[in-house]
């Protein structure tokens, strides 16, 4: 206490060091409070950021604790929630201690002589104060606060730039913000909030450092935030030589760079004394570091990426030079693109096309943007006409002449030989940095083109004060100025009008790129492929705010020692995914460089989409990197081969980590089934980092979770973030926005997207007219989402790629869009476009602006995301008429291909189905060869979805198509008649059209035995044998496959694969039949067999496991431990298909159903209803929302549903399952019987007694017709009906009541009789599901097994 009170003598605020928000506090009570706690040295905030110490709050909330103070709680633990009387009483404490500072207590006489003396002194001025005017003196400035630093961390070697946001900010000479040790400086103030400075080149420990302001020239600084310097030298592997050599490198860069700024502060030095003394002292540009030679390891490609880009600036006054940049910009450089496309260049424009803006004016620094964009170019275009343009002059608007002033002195401090031409344009300056070549590095290409006085005469009289000079003395130095470029040595054309200007530039860029890129020395198909990810991966790393905290978690991942499944990066489209993946690699690449990193963007080139080709790069790379051999792998083996090779590759890494980045994997394609990851490891080795991007696609962000990923969801941007982005992104476009125009951006909610704002900063900087930029960033936020944003770029290509409206834009987009899975630009798009009057000339251009939104795969161009792909539909597509058109078009362009090709497949029938033309859809599915080729492990969902949409919507009966197809089938066809024959009956089979397919089945046994094919033949009958166990015909499949059993011993042996197939299924069969005995031994030689010939982790293993488990969970009542035995089984058999199939095929829906039952049994609920809503999604997506697999779950549910007295819902799935069997089996079937006993007994105990008993007397007519009325299938029917309908018995007396009943009449009372049976018995489960292909080769079926009851 007395320490406190000394500190208080002392002039320290007794709140000093405390943060207040002030929450939800009436005005007159936060006034009074701000006063007091800016009195007593404290500071307060706006909002609760993670600054805040106290939370100052009204004393009947904290009392409540309000839902509002236990999420700011929630946020920030650390922070007190205090009263208002917390303030006030400390701050009355420390007045009354105030006025007794003059008279100091005893303990403060120990001090030390100097601190006594202080302490006397201080307390004489106290003292000799009057106490009332100490209270009542004005507060001073608040000290500023620091609350966001953007980005929060940096290389330890400095020379770089960041944004600094926080409170009370004062722009001007005393404003000051230091990095711990360090000071800012070049600052570039944006108002009170927010400031960009740069951190110089120095060299500082690593570590955290605080970061403060100041407004009084450094004497008080106010509360930090915290900063980190990262080691830019240091290697993970302290005992390693690497790092030694890397750190040394570092501190010989950190040499070189404060060499460099000695350099020029040097020149700064002579520059102002050759201003004072008129005496010019020769000048030396600093000479740029020397780079390293690359060693052998280093130098993967011939060329890197740097060196093939051509980046051009255009340089030439603004008022009189629109239509030639419009030129250029619209016609010159998309032709030009498509010709270093095929050189694999990349080729982009600098076109600072705004003039000044408020922004630069206030800043004056647009003169420096354009130096250094020129600096940074590798070819110059200079563009004169008789205008001079912006500069320091005496004649006409002198109004810029501050400005431009301003403008030169802050260029001069980096380009010091501005000095020497302060009286001239900043045209004649970019040009004079060139021709003077006052530029660093090597002499840059240039072209200029000086346009014909008498081009005026074509001018419109009231515009032609803008091409003419603004007065003589411009005019000499205009005139000056084109003599020298004359005399330069560069090349110069005179032209007449615009577009003779853009044919000549066309033609001398064209020969520079044919000159320096010649046509036979291009990339190889590998190096091709290593520039598109590369090229990639730098765009996405210009523009970046770093978030600390996900590159935080990605660097824990990748510490991890103990890791096997790869870290998932997930978020909404555009949310930045693909961009904090680029951005982490390339600092951990510069932390670690004794990595092995691989990263693979999807869908930045057409063989990028094709996981076989991901793999094969990623085992290419690994190897080049690590100088062992890559695998001898194909596409077709790659998959199998990839985990043991890489799990070998890991032990050539020593001392090495390796990470593997795959960008994109939603963008996959899906023709190989490549989403369901079955190519993907389920595991790593541990020094093996796999970290992968996608959007929430279900199926893929199921899949992860499974194998137990570490997941990452990337959130929205802050207002802060979305400021300084806007910042970020235009200051590498070399634009500027007002303060006004920047709020208005960040602050709309839409903006929180990053796609959002980076498509609506993209538009804006290519915008041209400047004095309608307002405007247009009001259009563009009032788009309320990113797809209607696109909206207004469809619209704007419109204008400027169209203009004389032929609808080039339109139909470029609405064929894309209209195509299922897109069009193949040459061979599809282009010849769709000329046949719509569109030449490739017309397309072109327009093509090479828009190509970021399409993705490649396979060649096959679509849009890069879904809202593109809505915007065109909104804009073009929306009128069902227009959209028709479009699919008629397509339909006639695939018809025309010959032959069955993969295309035709995926894009005529969809066309035929878009435009309601079901004969022609029936003519071309029925067709023998199309179906041939259809019915595949990948594609045969496609043909059962067009199967039955022919069905629905015509008359046609599609197994009497088929029949009379296969009567007129001839031989000179590549197809065997009895396969086909088979392959149409096993198509009908998994649609579940039991009685065409069992028609169909005896017509391929009859051709394999006319042709004496033994074992095809059995192959048909143990499918018919199915084909009896679905239609309960059980005696008769048993006696089939028992008759195939001895078939398959004879022909092929007792141990053979297809032996335990029969067997496995005619196991399912006694299950059925209620024979445990003769199931146990069925299955458990099945399993046997399989085991030994095949493993234990095959897929035909596992549906034997499948029918085991199915024949423990029968087995139930028999024995406590069956279920668990059942659970077992069933995992068991889960985990094989898994694997094999991936988490979304319709075989792991059959074990998820099943599991289902179990858990179900077991009372775990949860559990249950999991599975059978899994199997449920399964189902819909790949069978069809009406096959009777669908149903089957289905019933499952409401049985579920019905334990848990969900009675609606229940009833609501019940009759929909009734729907699909009656639709399958027949109204008359005994399974749709099953359904309505079923159905019936649910309605009773909802109380809906005359539904019920209408279900249940419907079940007892189909089975009196089926059976007969002494069925025991009817009898219990009958039964249940009966036992619904008695009255209620009266409840049984309880024994309480027994025992009073003896006691009063003194004899004993029998007890109560035991409960009743069941209302009926359990009847066998309905029959299995039809058999389902499992993954490639021969169609596999799961035989026999029973589904659940």
């Amino acid at each position: 206490m007395m320490a406190s009170r000394c500190a208080a003598a002392a002039g320290e605020g007794v709140l000093h060091g405390m943060v207040f928000f002030l929450h939800d506090l009436p005005a007159p009570s936060k006034r009074q409070l701000g006063q007091l706690v800016a009195e007593h040295g404290g500071a307060t905030l706006s909002m609760p950021c993670r600054q805040v110490t106290h939370v100052v709050a009204r004393a009947e909330e904290i009392k409540a604790k309000s839902f509002k103070l236990q999420s700011l709680l929630y946020k920030n633990p650390a922070v007190q929630i205090v009263p208002e009387s917390f303030v006030l009483e400390r701050t009355r404490n420390a007045t009354k201690v105030s006025r007794r500072a003059a008279s100091p207590p005893p303990s403060c006489t120990a001090m030390t002589p100097a601190v006594a003396a202080a302490g006397d002194a201080l307390a004489a001025v106290v003292a000799a104060a009057p106490t009332n005017e100490v209270a009542q003196r004005p507060a001073p400035h608040p000290l500023p606060i620091v609350t966001l630093v953007l980005p929060a961390t940096g290389p330890n070697t400095g020379d770089f730039r960041v944004a600094v946001f926080g409170l009370h900010f004062v722009p001007g000479a005393g404003a000051k913000i230091r990095f711990g040790p360090v000071a800012a400086y070049d600052y570039e103030w944006h108002s009170d909030t927010s400031v960009i400075c740069s951190v110089p080149a120095c060299v500082v420990p690593p570590g955290k450092v605080a970061v403060q302001a100041s407004n009084d020239n450094g004497r008080h600084y106010g509360l930090p935030v915290d900063f980190v310097f990262y080691d830019a030298g240091a290697a993970r592997f302290s005992h390693s030589v690497e790092q030694k050599v890397t750190v040394l490198r570092g501190q010989l860069q950190n040499v070189g760079r404060a060499i460099t700024n000695i350099q020029r502060m040097e020149i700064d030095l002579r520059t102002q004394i050759a201003q004072l003394t008129n005496i010019k002292s020769e000048l030396e540009l600093p000479q740029p570091e020397p780079v390293a030679e690359k060693s052998k390891e280093e130098h993967v490609a011939r060329h890197t990426e740097f060196e093939r880009e051509i980046r051009v600036f255009i340089s030439s006054p603004f008022r009189d030079m629109k239509e030639e940049r419009e030129k250029i910009v619209k016609y010159v450089l998309p032709r030009l693109r498509k010709l270093c496309m095929s050189r694999d260049v990349q080729i982009s424009y600098v076109d600072l096309r705004w003039g000044v803006t408020g922004a630069q004016a206030e800043q004056a620094t647009m003169l420096l943007m354009c130096l250094r964009e020129v600096e940074k170019s590798n070819v110059f275009v200079g563009l004169l006409g008789e205008r001079y343009g912006w500069s320091i002059t005496t004649e006409g608007d002198t109004s810029h002449n501050d400005l431009l002033t301003r403008s030169l002195e802050i260029a001069a401090r980096e380009f010091p030989w501005v000095n020497e031409y302060r009286d001239r344009s900043v045209s004649e300056l970019e040009m004079r940095m060139i021709m003077n070549h006052l530029h660093v590095g090597n002499a840059k290409p240039a072209w200029f083109y000086l346009r014909d006085p008498y081009y005026i005469d074509e001018v419109k009289k009231e515009e032609r004060h803008l091409y003419t000079s603004e007065g003589p003395i411009t005019g000499r130095k205009l005139v000056a100025l084109k003599t020298d470029i004359t005399r330069s040595g560069y090349k110069m054309k005179e032209y007449f009008r615009p577009p003779q200007m853009a044919d000549f530039l066309f033609e001398d860029l064209q020969a520079y790129i044919n000159d320096k890129y010649p046509e036979g020395v291009a990339l190889s198909e590998n190096e091709r492929e290593e520039l598109r990810h590369q090229l990639l991966s730098r765009n996405l790393s210009r523009v970046y705010l770093i978030n600390e905290n996900n590159f935080l978690e990605l660097d824990k991942f990748v510490m991890n020692t103990t890791k096997e499944v790869p870290f998932l990066i997930t978020g909404e489209p555009g949310s930045g995914k693909s961009a904090l993946m680029a951005n982490w690699i390339a600092r951990h690449k510069e932390h670690h460089p004794e990595d092995v990193v691989v990263s693979h963007y999807i869908g930045c080139s057409p063989a990028s989409t094709s996981y076989t080709a991901l793999l094969l790069r990623v085992t290419r790379l690994i190897s080049e990197q690590l100088a062992i051999p890559a695998p001898e792998a194909t596409p077709a083996t790659i998959a199998a081969l990839f985990p043991s090779w890489l799990a070998n590759a890991v032990c050539s890494a020593v001392n090495k980590g390796i990470v593997i980045a795959i960008d994109g994997l939603n963008k996959l394609d899906e023709r190989d089934n490549a989403l369901d990851l079955v190519w993907f490891p389920s595991s790593f080795p541990h020094n093996v980092s796999v970290i992968v991007t996608t959007t929430p696609v279900q199926r893929i962000v199921h899949t992860m979770k499974k194998r137990n990923c570490r997941t990452l969801e990337l959130a929205l941007l802050e207002e802060g973030e979305r400021k300084a982005f806007v910042r970020v992104f235009l200051n590498q476009r070399a634009k500027k926005l007002t303060d006004a125009q920047e709020f208005r951006i960040a602050s709309t909610p839409q903006t929180a997207n990053p796609r959002f704002l980076q498509t609506l900063l993209e538009d804006i900087s290519v915008f041209g007219e400047h004095e309608a930029l307002d405007k247009r960033i009001s259009q563009c936020l009032d788009a309320k989402n990113t797809a209607k944003l696109y909206e207004l770029l469809l619209r704007r290509l419109e204008h400027d790629y169209d203009p004389d409206r032929r609808g080039v834009v339109k139909l470029f987009m609405s064929f894309v869009r209209c195509a299922r899975r897109g069009l193949n630009l040459d061979t599809e798009l282009a010849v769709l476009l000329e046949q719509s009057g569109v030449n490739a000339d017309d397309w072109t251009p327009l093509f090479i602006v828009v190509e970021e939104l399409f993705v490649s795969m396979g060649g096959v161009l679509s849009f890069a995301n879904d809202d593109i792909a809505a915007a065109v539909t909104s804009v073009y597509t929306w009128e069902q008429g227009t959209k028709t058109s479009f699919h008629e078009k397509l339909a006639s362009f695939f018809s025309r291909i010959e032959g069955v090709s993969d295309r035709k497949l995926e894009e005529l029938p969809y066309q035929f189905e878009q435009t309601n033309s079901w004969d022609k859809l029936r003519e071309f599915i029925v067709d023998v060869d199309v179906f041939a080729t259809f019915f595949t492990p990948t594609t045969k969902f496609d043909l059962f979805h067009y199967l039955r949409l022919v069905e629905a919507n015509t008359n046609c009966d599609l197994v009497q198509a088929f029949i009379e197809k296969l009567a007129h089938f001839t031989t000179a066809s590549d197809h065997v008649p009895a396969d086909l024959c088979y392959k149409v009956g096993k198509c009908f089979d998994e649609m579940s059209k039991i009685t065409g397919a069992e028609r169909i089945y005896f017509k391929a046994l009859e051709l394999y035995e006319a042709t004496s094919m033994p074992l095809e033949a059995a192959k048909v009958k143990r499918d018919l044998a199915h084909l009896f166990h679905v239609t309960r015909r059980t005696d008769k499949a048993e006696s089939t496959l028992k008759e195939l059993v001895i078939t398959y011993e004879k022909e092929k042996g007792p141990d053979d694969v297809e032996v335990a197939t029969t067997l496995n299924m005619l196991g399912s069969i006694y299950v059925d039949k209620e024979n445990s005995q003769g199931a146990h031994a069925a299955l458990e030689k099945a399993l046997h067999i399989c085991e030994s010939q095949l493993g234990a982790d095959h897929t035909t293993t596992a549906d034997v496991l499948y029918n085991l488990g199915c024949l423990y969970h029968f087995e139930r009542d028999l024995l406590a431990g069956n279920l668990d035995k059942a659970e077992a089984f069933l995992k068991r058999a889960l985990k094989i298909k898994e694997q094999a199939f991936g988490y979304y095929h319709p075989d792991v829906a059959w074990v998820l159903n099943k599991l289902g039952c179990v858990y179900m049994e077991q009372d775990q609920f949860n559990d249950a209803e999991d599975c059978f809503t899994m199997a449920l999604e399964i189902r819909e997506v790949s069978l069809g929302p009406k096959h009777v697999t669908v149903a089957q779950t289905l019933e499952n549910i409401v049985t579920l549903f019905a334990a848990q007295e969900e009675y609606q819902k229940a009833e609501e799935l019940g009759q929909r399952a009734l729907a699909i069997v009656s639709d399958t089996f027949g109204t008359g079937s005994f399974q749709v019987s099953q359904m309505l006993l079923r159905l019936g007994a649910l309605r009773f105990v909802m109380e809906k007694k005359d539904e019920g008993t209408s279900d249940l007397k419907s079940a007892i007519d189909i089975r009196t017709k089926l059976h007969g009325a002494d069925h025991p299938a009817t009898l219990e029917a009958v039964r249940a009906l009966q036992e619904l309908l008695a009255p209620p018995k009266p409840e049984p007396p309880s024994i309480r009541q027994l025992r009073e009943q003896e006691a009063a009449t003194g004899a004993a009372v029998a007890p109560p009789p035991p409960p009743p049976p069941p209302m009926w018995s359990r009847s066998p489960p309905p029959p299995p599901p039809p058999p389902l292909a499992a993954g490639g080769g021969p169609l596999k079926i799961t035989p026999g097994a029973a589904p659940p009851p």
